[in-house]
């Protein structure tokens, strides 16, 4: 049986995310111990701060934070944003059960502007590949007002702010929902912006069920490449 979307998007992301680890540990180079590298890693990747950077675009239930919390580990942290005071809540809830409150720092404000909230919390904008991996899932908080969702222009705004911050060999996952109001047109307006990456140093794959009848959904994959193609 093919894996959900879901699930696709999460294997994606922890491979990425280990990706970039070991591409730090390779910048690192010359460390006596594993635990040594891993420090001189983390020291080169992002001075000041904590390694590895994760992003969640849009927090919701807290289903992705709490998934990015525990991959990032005790050293990492993971910035999640959402416009939403009841979909903060419960993120802060759901990690809180896990007592892993202390690795997510949780933004309430639109996704578009999370270059100048990493910033502005710890001097991310200083280094321009400092966030290891990126996850979307676009549309409305369910059960919640379907009214709010993500619109197009936030959506294509916020991609444009965290490609440049991606680090060699991350990855920026956005499950799309299509079957709302506005959500076609969402879809469309990303297929177009990401087809327009450069093959040089990007990869987009895009994943759909071709014969799903009601509320179409895809998976776009954003792919940095480690080096040169």
């Amino acid at each position: 049986m093919l894996p959900a979307l879901r699930d696709l998007s999460r294997q994606a992301v922890a491979h990425a995310l280990a990706r970039v680890v070991a591409l730090a540990d390779d910048i690192a180079g010359g460390a006596k111990d594993p635990a040594e590298a891993r420090v001189r890693a983390a020291a080169a990747a992002c001075p000041g701060a904590s390694w590895p950077v994760a992003v969640d675009g849009t927090a919701g239930n807290g289903h992705d934070t709490l998934f990015l919390a525990r991959l990032v580990g005790e050293g990492g942290l993971v910035h999640a944003f959402d416009v939403q005071p009841e979909a903060l809540a419960r993120t802060a809830a759901r990690l809180a059960a896990e007592g892993l409150e202390e690795r997510a720092a949780l933004h309430g404000r639109g996704h578009e502007e999370l270059a100048a909230a990493l910033g502005a919390h710890g001097g991310v904008s200083a280094s321009p590949t400092r966030v290891a991996v990126g996850m979307f899932n676009l549309g409305f908080l369910p059960g919640s007002d379907r009214g709010v969702a993500t619109r197009t222009d936030t959506t294509l705004a916020a991609l444009d702010a965290l490609l440049p911050l991606l680090a060699p060999g991350g990855l920026v996952s956005l499950h799309v929902y299509a079957g709302h109001p506005g959500g076609a047109d969402e879809a469309a307006a990303l297929d177009g912006r990401l087809a327009g990456l450069d093959w040089r140093m990007w990869r987009v794959a895009r994943y759909e069920f071709a014969n799903k009848p009601r509320n179409p959904e895809r998976l776009l994959l954003v792919s940095r490449l480690p080096g040169p193609a």
